[in-house]
């Protein structure tokens, strides 16, 4: 497939490092050089470092993001288009900017015109995209707290109680169908993974097989 970067997106704990790490791998058995961008990597070239945000209902708070978002992007993309790798990037496209944005209450069109933006600055590398959809969502949350442990399901996300998970599953269900919406608009090769049963043997089959 004729492409400079690979997008991996979707909820949080829904497999997009494992994928990552995966096509990497696959990449480099077959001698391609690649470069993936692991989400919580120290100096992402696409995370905001030097401001701390409340609400994005501030009009000045949601431009100056706007604007930084669009700045990175572009900086990112001329960095990149002449060089003979293929980028892996996970989360900074969907969930840590589009699905950010909308958490912090940004106006929808405001979140829209943003998107088409990124979109026309990342069609420079040819973009592809690897979506995953959670049908469960509450149930999702659940499972990745029962593999991460006390520390990621309490001191990082505060779920303690049954109710805690569910609201946790309205919240990010509201969150995931704004952004599927969008994803299934954007023209580009993607594979949408509906993922209910965790069947990674098959999910990583299909990627292998979009891939080419």
């Amino acid at each position: 497939m004729n492409t400079k970067l690979i997008l991996i997106d979707g909820m949080p704990g829904s497999g997009k490092s494992t994928t990552g790490y995966f096509i990497s791998e696959r990449l480099n058995e077959l001698q391609i050089p690649n470069r993936f961008y692991h989400e919580l990597e120290d100096n992402h070239p696409l995370r905001i470092y030097d401001r701390q945000f409340t609400s994005f209902t501030d009009i000045e708070e949601s431009e100056w993001f706007s604007a930084k978002v669009e700045q990175l992007f572009n900086t990112f993309v001329n960095d990149h288009i002449e060089r003979d790798e293929v980028t892996i990037m996970e989360s900074y496209v969907f969930q840590d900017t589009i699905g950010f944005a909308f958490n912090m209450q940004m106006n929808e069109q405001r979140i829209l015109k943003l998107t088409k933006k990124i979109q026309t600055i990342l069609s420079r590398l040819d973009p592809i995209l690897i979506y995953y959809y959670q049908v469960n969502v509450e149930q999702n949350w659940r499972w990745i707290c029962e593999i991460r442990g006390r520390e990621f399901t309490e001191d990082r996300c505060g779920l303690y109680t049954d109710k805690d998970f569910i609201e946790a599953g309205k919240f990010w269900a509201r969150n995931q169908n704004f952004v599927f919406d969008i994803v299934k608009e954007w023209n580009i090769p993607k594979l949408i993974i509906k993922n209910e049963d965790y069947k990674w043997e098959e999910y990583r089959n299909r990627i292998i097989d979009f891939l080419g």
